[in-house]
């Protein structure tokens, strides 16, 4: 299978020349993934040698997408990138997963204000409990509209996902999410 994209060199020689090896964790809910977190991803690997991107389980959230559904759909969208990508299931605290796999940094995405103000809290924790520090990428101007609220609202009206959705995906997430939402759904 052909790789499509691949890291700038100079973010994977840096990082060599910081430490042998960098594990980063990108963690989330990912209902579904969006363009946003693809880009994210794509930027997160110039940053680290293998990067863990964590599906958040949390029992008090009723996803639309189930958990292997999730997983299924990121590896679909990170098997062209050139680089060690393992998406996986995060239950419990993210620190705690963190530590477990000798994480060496967190990456979350940052669309607005907003946003930064509840992960400079989630940072200031996880640095807290488990000594590991979150690197905070800003979305590309392009996509800071883009979240799994919108894209449902999108879907809800029947409307292609085209723009919203990477597009080895968009066709999947859009019949489930016709599906649920046709069948008077969430």
């Amino acid at each position: 299978m052909s790789r499509g994209y691949k890291a700038p060199l100079l973010g994977r020689a840096f990082c060599k020349l910081v430490k042998k090896h960098r594990i980063g964790l990108y963690a989330g809910s990912f209902d579904p993934p969006s363009v946003g977190h693809l880009d994210i991803i794509k930027r997160a690997c110039t940053l680290c040698d293998k990067l863990y991107v964590g599906i958040g389980i949390n029992p008090d959230k009723i996803p639309v997408f189930t958990a292997e559904h999730r997983l299924n759909l990121l590896s679909k969208i990170t098997n062209t990138i050139d680089h060690d990508i393992e998406p996986v299931f995060v239950e419990g605290l993210v620190s705690e997963y963190a530590k477990a796999h000798n994480v060496n940094f967190l990456i979350r995405g940052i669309r607005s204000h907003a946003d930064l103000d509840s992960e400079i809290l989630m940072a200031l924790m996880n640095r807290k409990f488990s000594g590991i520090e979150t690197v905070m990428l800003m979305a590309k101007e392009g996509k800071v509209h883009i979240s799994s609220t919108m894209i449902r609202t999108i879907a809800k009206n029947q409307r292609k996902l085209c723009n919203f959705i990477p597009p080895e995906i968009e066709e999947e997430v859009y019949e489930h999410l016709f599906k649920k939402f046709s069948n008077g759904s969430r």
